[in-house]
């Protein structure tokens, strides 16, 4: 019995998410959300209903339990283990590490399906760790070097894109702008100029500052 309580590994667990499986869900998701209409008593309801798994939470390494997934299977969106979000139209990726991704099972800015090349292109990308950090290199070297700053807000768009097109922009569950450090992208983006401004100001006042006439001025 204990055996039989265990999940499967391997291949047998791990089943990529296709057309078949968005219309199971959308099967699933339709008499839930009627019922969730007519319940009156929202108290009730909210004790009853099941919470996610905190085992498979998203952003949490795979459990050794289920063994190492098969190569083919990373960076591709695949059925969600939890029975928490298996009603729901979400879809789970895992990337390097085994970490646990989830993405949104509705179509990406109401046009790039979870099946579309160019939102699959997308995930792959975000996924991908990088060793630049655009913040650090942009408060350090912007001062002798105007162009960074330049560079460092195309990162910021392009990163800020590729997240949109692979999350879709508000709709849904795991959305661009459902994760709060997104935000952080959108006010560096927006506030762009007054940071050049600042960081001009900041710089033409170093010289004047005690102990720090040794630096080097900016050329205008």
């Amino acid at each position: 019995r204990m055996v039989s309580l265990l999940p499967p590994v391997g291949m047998e667990v791990f089943r990529p998410f296709t057309v078949a499986s968005l219309e199971e869900i959308q099967q699933q998701h339709e008499p839930e959300a009627k019922e969730q209409k007519t319940r009156k008593d929202k108290k009730a309801t909210e004790k009853n209903l099941p919470n996610p798994a905190a085992h498979l939470e998203t952003g949490k390494p795979l459990p050794f339990i289920y063994g190492d997934p098969p190569p083919q299977f990373f960076n591709i969106p695949l059925e969600d283990l939890d029975p928490f979000y298996q009603s729901k139209k979400v879809f789970m990726v895992l990337s390097n590490g085994n970490i646990i991704n989830r993405f949104s099972a509705n179509s990406s800015c109401y046009l790039l399906s979870p099946f579309n090349p160019l939102r699959t292109v997308a995930i792959k990308i975000l996924l991908q760790p990088y060793p630049l950090c655009p913040i650090l290199t942009n408060c350090v070297l912007s001062f002798w070097f105007p162009m960074v700053t330049y560079v460092c807000l195309a990162i910021y768009m392009f990163e800020a894109l590729v997240k949109v097109v692979a999350r879709g922009f508000c709709a849904g569950h795991f959305t661009f702008l459902r994760d709060p450090w997104n935000w952080l992208d959108i006010v560096i983006i927006s506030t762009f100029k007054n940071n050049i401004r600042l960081f001009s100001v900041l710089w033409a006042t170093l010289p004047v500052w005690p102990g720090l006439t040794y630096l080097p001025t900016c050329s205008p």
